[in-house]
């Protein structure tokens, strides 16, 4: 099983591919969140006040990155992804 999540604006897609060949499954859906506006006491999780955080840090230092926000937020994306899959952030139970 492989998957891909892409940050598009409010929401992520995420694309799972399983099997090989002429078995493969490709599976798409999209995930709406809302990160690309909600302010840090909207978040619901630690993993959203980590997006939201780094999200607002560059909108206010575009030095740092791009001042595109498709790639900023796909920037956001990725770096909370690396975060939770070091353990550094886990996604909570609600």
């Amino acid at each position: 099983m492989n998957s891909k999540r892409t940050r598009k604006g409010s929401g992520v897609k995420v694309v799972i591919t399983t099997g090989h060949g002429n078995t493969e499954s490709v599976s798409e859906y999209f995930e709406v969140d809302k990160l690309n506006t909600k302010q840090t006491q909207e978040a619901r999780d630690n993993y959203e006040k980590v997006f939201i955080t780094i999200r607002q840090l560059l909108e206010n230092n575009e030095q740092y990155c791009c001042d595109d926000e498709t790639d900023r937020l796909s920037l956001c994306q990725d770096i909370s992804d690396i975060l939770r899959k070091s353990s550094l952030i886990r996604k909570e139970e609600r």
